[in-house]
């Protein structure tokens, strides 16, 4: 209250007081209208008593707050309600005064609301569009939207607006309007009250209640969908049934493979049926009748979309809020990710799921291991980058401190990768490259520079049989030829390393793109963004025709993606007919500088590791838009290219720029990696290298060597064991070792169980006990240990779906919320 009430042992209001406290609630009942449009205001009960009553604090802070007002408080309330006076009078210097005055105080947050909601949305407008009063309002209302984002966090807040969707002992309101007022409130907060709403869907007890939380979730449309997928987990089949109704309610495609799921798996005839009136309601509205994938096609081809994380996506991620959601029982709990990363999460758990519904499905595996090294991926590039910034980012999860937290819970998920076998590899990168996540896939190139782990000579296609599709590393050598010179770099880097006995198709390209790698650093390296795949190749290939290094993005945010990776660009080419794709739910264009060339030439120019950089525009081919771009955006850039691309003309334009300056540090030792990468590759090819032994007449010393010799022995025979690779020989190995493990002799001595696990991995990891052992020493104490045996998984081929899915749910990391900045 603004006035101490009698008999507390304070003093009673002056007269003052009483007049701005009086002004203040006439000041209110003039707003009565704007008051009632005020969702906020009207849910929470705002008193709008008559002339001379006090303005009482909003029912919701008496509900949850035992300590209200203090003398500092009124003091505040006392200053606003005199602001207000000084505005309705028309002394606006005055009332900017006061609300200075108020604000200097350092109020809660929550007056601040309070104040916003007692004027009204329409009198605050008002008092903005004054000169005199515009910066102070800016800080109400700073104020007021820091405050409502904390009180629409709040369960006990969701809780109170779901009990007003049935409340009917509010004289004030029709039951009508009360829940209009809840309902719109309750959509605004969003994803998080899903949680709340979807345990009243099977209360019987509360017919009505039921159904108006179902007319929110409906309400709440598309940023209800992702939560909702996680709820069809529920134990409780009415719930799921009523969660599937929701979903057809709201319609939208991204619910049909964990519906189908429940079609082809539920044991609940009624969830069953309600499943699949869902799909044809939703396939019916969407224009997908008799068309319909299987249950794990749309597993996949949603996954797929999400790591291919296009502009729907990145409106997902804000519409969303970054909440990643788990089921437990009944219970539905979300964790807030970093919002980089929520589309890789997204795309693993839907991969995961598919996987455990459709175990015959090979395909997940691939993409699953691509999407794992793209966790990785992404936070190594941020961090590099958060490591050479030199201001605080506007983000907490992009500190450096969120990014070295995330690396380090991610890094695991290496082992992971490795487990999958070289074929789910091979495949990965093909994934990758497909999906132009060039970064990606030479991170997972890099995990097959193990002979071992990447079986050369059975998986990759020979001179004669040529590209065929039957060879998984047929995606390794045709990487020689791919126009991303990144890509074709750490292919020959790979296949270097690897420098197997058979005479591959396309070897005769190794030592040629080494050699050009090895220059790498006197190379220049250009960005081409441009929308139209035509020109960026045009360009692409225009550009390296005449020696430069070319990355090319499809839009700003690519680019912006793109200035994360190595090696640093040292010129930019923008078209400038870039044109605003991200739109939100409703198909308006939503304003974000990176959509357009002058929205990105500005972000570009404000980043401090492009501010240097040239920009150089290029123009339409319609002769007029050329004229009109080039006339608006000229004067911003370093020069302009026409297109179509002409390789003398465009390599001219951006040397007579760049001249022969110095190249920048940071350049230099990007390129010099790839460099020192290509040195290392090529010296690892040695001629010599290639053993004329057969080590299976002695297999039989070894195997008996491992049994009753000591440990340095049997370590090096087991090593020349797994050098056999000699399938028939695997149970003997199995049984020592169970027999060594059951007895105790290998405790504490990791080193011989590493030996072991290696020799495994290289005879034969697809038998029962050698899958057992590899289970067991994936969960060992040791990380050298853990290490060992996800490198025996991956070196024993390609296991069956039914182990691959064991392994990868058995050492499933859980790595949403680190570095989320929570």
């Amino acid at each position: 209250m603004l006035c101490p009430p009698k008999g507390d042992g304070g003093e009673r209001c002056s007269p003052i007081a009483r007049r701005s406290i009086r002004g203040w609630t006439r000041s209110v009942q003039a707003e009565e209208v704007s008051m009632r449009n005020s969702l906020t205001a009207l849910i929470l009960g705002l008193s709008l008593g008559g002339a001379g009553a006090a303005m009482a604090p909003l029912s919701y802070a008496a509900e949850l707050d035992n300590n209200p007002g203090v003398t500092a408080e009124e003091q505040i309330r006392e200053i606003l309600s005199e602001a207000v006076n000084e505005y309705r009078t028309g002394r606006f210097n005055q009332a900017a005064a006061r609300l200075a005055d108020a604000l200097a105080l350092n109020p809660e947050n929550r007056l601040i609301y309070e104040f916003y909601l007692a004027i009204g949305h329409a009198k605050f407008i008002r008092m903005s569009e004054r000169a005199e009063l515009t910066e102070v309002m800016k800080e109400v209302l700073r104020r007021h939207n820091v405050y409502q984002r904390e009180l629409r966090q709040s369960e006990d807040y969701i809780r109170l607006l779901i009990s007003k969707l049935d409340e009917r002992q509010d004289t004030r309101f029709t039951d009508e309007r009360q829940r209009f007022v809840a309902t719109r409130e309750l959509v605004a907060i969003g994803p998080i009250a899903i949680p709340h709403l979807i345990k009243h869907l099977v209360d019987n007890r509360e017919d009505r209640l039921r159904v108006y939380c179902r007319v929110v979730i409906t309400q709440m449309g598309y940023r209800a969908v992702v939560p909702l997928m996680e709820a069809l987990k529920a134990e409780d089949s009415r719930l799921v049934a009523a969660i599937a109704v929701s979903l057809a309610d709201i319609q939208d495609p991204r619910a049909l493979p964990p519906l189908q799921n429940l079609v082809d798996h539920h044991e609940d005839e009624t969830v069953r049926r309600v499943a699949a009136n869902a799909i044809q309601q939703i396939a019916q509205v969407n224009g997908l009748a008799g068309r319909l994938d299987s249950g794990a096609t749309l597993y996949f081809k949603e996954a797929l979309r999400y790591f291919r994380d296009g502009d729907q996506v990145r409106d997902e991620t804000v519409a969303n809020e970054a909440l990643m959601w788990r089921m437990d029982g009944n219970d539905l709990t979300y964790e807030r990710v970093p919002a980089y990363a929520w589309n890789e999460l997204i795309a693993e758990q839907l991969l995961f799921d598919g996987a455990s519904a459709y175990t015959d499905t090979q395909a997940f595996y691939p993409l699953l291991a691509t999407v794992l090294a793209a966790q990785m991926t992404e936070v190594e590039e941020r961090l590099n980058i958060a490591r050479e910034r030199i201001t605080e980012p506007n983000r907490s999860y992009l500190t450096t401190a969120a990014l070295e937290e995330r690396q380090q819970a991610v890094e695991l998920l290496e082992d992971r990768i490795i487990a999958f076998g070289a074929t789910h590899l091979y495949r990965g990168i093909q994934q990758a490259i497909v999906s132009e996540r060039y970064d990606v896939a030479a991170r997972m190139m890099a995990l097959l520079r193990d002979p071992r782990l990447a079986h050369a000579e059975r998986l990759l296609p020979s001179k004669g049989e040529g590209l065929m599709a039957g060879k998984a590393g047929t995606v390794l050598v045709a990487a020689l030829d791919h126009p991303d010179k990144r890509v074709a770099y750490h292919a020959a880097i790979t296949l270097a390393h690897l420098d197997p006995k058979l005479e591959f198709f396309n070897a005769e390209k190794v030592v040629p793109n080494l050699a050009q790698a090895v220059g790498e650093w006197a190379m220049k390296v250009v960005l081409v963004v441009d929308p139209d795949y035509r020109s960026r190749n045009a360009a692409r290939n225009a550009l390296q025709s005449q020696g430069f290094f070319v990355i090319t993005a499809a839009d700003g945010f690519e680019a912006r993606a793109r200035l994360a990776e190595t090696p640093v660009k040292d010129a930019i080419v923008i078209a400038g007919d870039l044109i605003p794709t991200l739109r939100d739910e409703w198909g308006r264009t939503i304003e974000v500088p990176e959509q357009t060339a002058a929205g990105l030439i500005a972000a570009l120019k404000a980043d401090r590791r492009t501010a240097n950089t040239p920009i150089f525009l290029s123009l339409p081919e319609n002769p007029e838009l050329a004229v009109a771009v080039e006339n608006e955006l000229g004067d911003q850039v370093s020069g302009v290219v026409r297109r179509p691309y002409d390789a003398v003309e465009l390599e001219g334009t951006i040397n007579l720029v760049l001249g022969d300056a110095e190249l920048p540090e940071t350049n230099r030792r990007a390129r010099e990696q790839v460099a020192l990468e290509a040195a290392t590759a090529l010296a690892s090819v040695d001629p010599q290298n290639k053993s004329q032994f057969a080590l299976e007449p002695a297999l039989d010393a070894l195997i008996a060597t491992i049994s009753h010799r000591a440990d340095a022995l049997r370590i090096q025979a087991l090593r020349a064991i797994a050098h056999t690779a000699a399938p028939s020989r695997i149970n003997q190995i199995t049984d020592v070792y169970q027999e060594l493990d059951s007895a105790g002799q290998l405790d504490g001595k990791d080193d011989v169980r590493i030996a072991f696990l290696y020799a495994i991995g290289n005879v034969d990891a697809t038998t029962e006990a050698a899958v057992e052992i590899i289970a067991a020493a994936m969960q060992h104490a040791s990380r050298e240990v853990q290490r060992a045996a996800h490198t025996a998984a991956g070196h024993g081929g390609t296991p069956s779906s039914a182990v691959l899915l064991r392994y990868q749910q058995q050492q499933r990391l859980d790595v949403r919320s680190p570095g989320a900045g929570n």
